[in-house]
């Protein structure tokens, strides 16, 4: 009997800690790949950051060298702002880019789908013949011949074909085409197109007008519409009237180019609505201009091709070396506290327009371990006024593994 107690003292003064044995039993539940839990002492209580460099930069304005041969002009970054204006506020025939307007108020007609057919009518026949632009832009229509709204939007936005948009004018609006012509007023209102007046739906008319300004605020609205975007970046395309070339000669001459609009008129001159997506500094920029008055219509492509060159190459400052240190972190456990460097693995600047640019991050939880060069976090630099750049990801300098007791 003695020895039975002596035995049952001996086996409780060998017994492990209780909290020993919950650390060894997580352990062999998690090395079975049963569940993932953290130990107790490897939670992570609080992360510090500690910033490395300035998160307010100030830059300075270095003027980019313009040039144009147009009357009317503007440039803009999309959803930035404006990089170069001259006279573009100044109200003059625009030509078919008239034709932006009226491409988009079908596109946004529920009752005009573009697999609808439409009919010519004798009507648009001789509208057709007796087109001021004939020679240059129409498509040959007849009398009781079908089409789809589809084919007519192609034609109108290519080869920029005025009969197109007589005909799409008359079908949305049961043959009263003055009522189109309201239409595309009131939404010119509506997108606070101030200067702005339209009296026909192909822009042959000189007595219609509008700015280079008014025009780039339309072209920011239209071109969220993806089948907008996708008629006036197409080059060619086979439709009823047979293969229709686009004549914006950007689109082939142009790396980036996505359209929009070509006009000419002896009223208006020669005038270009356009834009170009390219990725700049790590992030896509795209840059939408307009022209109007220049004066003569292949040579007006060299100059706008210049201007999206000076639009591309505005000045931008590194502000942040890759490599550098961007932030350091303070990681605290239960029991340790844990240093971690992180380091930009690109380039961060911003471009040199006099506005402050701010550095913003996130960050990702570290674990137990991870490694040098591992992503752990993400960081980019946003100007004021400029659209957001690209996230750049920013990596672990050194390697780190917890000690064997914090696994407990």
């Amino acid at each position: 009997m003695r020895v039975m107690r002596k035995q049952r003292r001996l086996d409780r003064n060998s017994a492990l800690p209780r909290w020993l044995w919950l650390g060894i039993l997580t352990t062999m539940v998690v090395g079975t790949g049963t569940v993932a839990l953290t130990p107790p002492l490897a939670q992570v209580k609080q992360i510090t950051p500690s910033l490395q460099v300035p998160k307010i930069f100030h830059l300075p304005r270095v003027p980019s060298l313009w040039h144009t041969l147009a009357g009317s002009c503007e440039i803009q970054v999309a959803g930035g702002p404006i990089l170069f204006q001259k006279n573009a506020y100044l109200e003059r025939p625009i030509a078919s880019t008239t034709k932006i307007m009226t491409a988009y108020l079908t596109l946004e007609d529920k009752m005009m789908p573009l697999n609808r057919k439409v009919t010519i009518t004798s009507q648009e026949v001789l509208n057709d013949r007796q087109g001021l632009l004939k020679a240059d832009s129409e498509v040959p229509l007849s009398r009781g011949q079908v089409v789809s709204v589809q084919d007519l939007l192609w034609a109108l936005m290519l080869p920029s074909a005025d009969d197109a948009a007589w005909v799409l004018a008359r079908a949305a609006t049961d043959n009263h085409p003055a009522r189109f012509i309201a239409a595309m007023n009131q939404q010119a209102r509506q997108f606070h197109m101030d200067h702005t007046h339209y009296v026909d739906p192909d822009g042959v008319n000189h007595e219609g007008y509008s700015t280079a300004a008014d025009l780039m605020i339309l072209t920011q609205h239209v071109m969220k519409n993806p089948e907008f975007r996708l008629l006036v970046r197409t080059k060619t395309h086979k439709t009823a009237f047979g293969v229709l070339s686009n004549l914006n000669q950007l689109l082939w001459s142009y790396p980036g180019a996505i359209g929009v609009k070509t006009g000419w008129t002896p009223w208006a001159g020669s005038c270009l609505v356009f834009g170009a997506t390219r990725v700049e500094h790590g992030s896509p920029l795209t840059v939408y201009g307009v022209v109007l008055g220049e004066p003569a219509f292949n040579p007006m492509f060299h100059d706008t091709a210049q201007l999206l060159n000076t639009a591309f190459h505005t000045s931008w400052s590194p502000l942040i070396h890759a490599g550098q240190t961007v932030l350091v972190l303070h990681i605290q456990r239960v029991l340790t506290t844990t240093t971690l460097a992180l380091y930009a693995a690109k380039p961060l600047g911003a471009y040199d327009v006099g506005e402050d640019a701010t550095l913003q991050w996130r960050l990702k939880k570290p674990g137990p371990a991870w490694h040098a060069g591992q992503i752990l976090g993400y960081a980019r630099i946003n100007a004021k006024g400029w659209p957001e750049s690209s996230w750049v990801p920013l990596k672990a300098r050194t390697s780190y593994v917890m000690p064997w007791w914090a696994h407990l």
